[in-house]
């Protein structure tokens, strides 16, 4: 019994050994690994610093005709100047929603969304104050932020910049790519909301001086308290708004990115 056990414990030593011998061996290549290629970032992406894409075209249209809705508020059309407000609007959903499906997002894109919603406020907001239909104080703080917020950043490019980096692709923005010195078009929450409430407030009025639509605006719209707890609300998020820009660097039109 012996002998048979020790013949079978060297017969499975042999058989370990022969499934051994027949494994092929790694062959150590005497070149050096490749280096690993770096992730491309979605920053470096070329296609971020387009001009002539349909969002960017659908934004300056925005801007160019905000001061025809302009001339009809002046000249008292308020129901056409209400209609084409609100097409003007349905474009700042569209070049969104247009850029990320043809995606199409670009640098210059970012700013002139929320420049284009700048543009047609003031010029919606100038004429009514001018006519005795909004306080002109309250339409004149909300002017002057804009105008402060979109002259000092772009005051604030140009400073950053020197005669060596300057880049024609970024000349709206004194030739210097606004990320540079962290700088981006992301709105703030109070700023979304400072906004939607000029919109709704020009609305408001609007609706309520047009031979038309004031007859099917509702009561409760059309009240005077809820005009006034538009303008308080207008005012508030005005001063927040501009206060979060300058003490954190953040605003509607160029907010200060996260380093």
């Amino acid at each position: 019994m012996r002998r048979a056990a020790a013949r079978v414990t060297r017969c499975g030593a042999a058989m370990r050994q022969a499934t051994t011998l027949a494994r092929p061996r790694r062959l150590r290549s005497p070149l050096p690994p490749p280096p690993l290629l770096p992730r491309r970032s979605r920053d470096d992406d070329p296609g971020l610093y387009r001009v002539a894409t349909v969002p960017n075209a659908l934004s300056a249209f925005r801007i160019a005709a905000a001061p025809a809705v302009g001339v009809l508020v002046w000249h008292g059309h308020h129901d056409a100047a209400a209609l084409a407000g609100c097409a003007l609007s349905l474009t700042d959903w569209l070049d969104g929603y247009l850029a990320q499906k043809l995606d199409q997002e670009t640098i210059l894109g970012k700013f002139l969304d929320p420049l284009g919603d700048k543009a047609l406020v003031c010029c919606v907001g100038v004429p009514l104050a001018l006519r005795g239909e909004l306080p002109l104080v309250l339409v004149g703080l909300v002017v002057a932020r804009d105008v402060g917020l979109v002259f000092g950043t772009r005051q604030a490019l140009r400073n950053a910049r020197s005669s060596k980096t300057y880049d024609p692709r970024f000349f709206l923005f004194g030739g210097m790519d606004p990320r540079a010195i962290g700088l981006d078009a992301a709105p703030s929450v109070i700023s979304k909301l400072n906004t939607g409430l000029q919109f709704v407030l020009g609305g408001v009025v609007l609706a309520r001086g047009g031979d038309v639509m004031a007859g099917y605006l509702p009561a409760v719209l059309a009240a005077d308290a809820t005009v006034d707890m538009l303008c308080g609300g207008v005012v508030c998020t005005t001063l927040l708004s501009g206060a979060d820009y300058f003490f954190n660097k953040r605003g509607v039109v160029a907010n200060r990115a996260p380093p």
